[in-house]
């Protein structure tokens, strides 16, 4: 079952969100747009749910890439998941999300089995 259209905080598509299994992911990259059990507790924000709120930003990686050696830099997962947390207020496994994202919606690409490129 999918819902009307809206902006997806990870990979800047306007995609239906499909629900699956409780939680509603993003048509296009697959990213967690809305967690299990929403609402479902006062303890969500402290497990990191809500993030869904954060405004898209197309620009996210090649802002994060000029930060960490410019558009045409390899960059190790590590650097790029402590740029991705620290920018977006995440913990390192929510960032682990957004690249896998990323990399979903065709901005970024891998380069070897640790290290990530933007999309050319």
């Amino acid at each position: 079952m999918s819902t009307a259209a809206r902006t997806c905080p990870f990979c800047g598509s306007a995609a239906a969100v499909v629900h699956v299994h409780g939680h509603g992911q993003c048509a296009h990259c697959g990213g967690n747009v809305e967690p299990c059990c929403t609402g479902a507790g006062g303890d969500d924000a402290e497990a990191g749910i809500g993030h869904a709120e954060l405004e898209a930003d197309p620009l996210l990686f090649p802002r994060l890439f000029a930060q960490l050696g410019g558009e045409r830099a390899t960059v190790a997962r590590d650097a790029l998941l402590f740029a991705l947390a620290q920018r977006l207020g995440l913990g390192l496994d929510e960032a682990a999300i957004v690249v896998e994202a990323g990399v979903r919606a065709g901005k970024l690409a891998a380069a070897g089995d640790s290290a990530f490129r933007l999309a050319q």
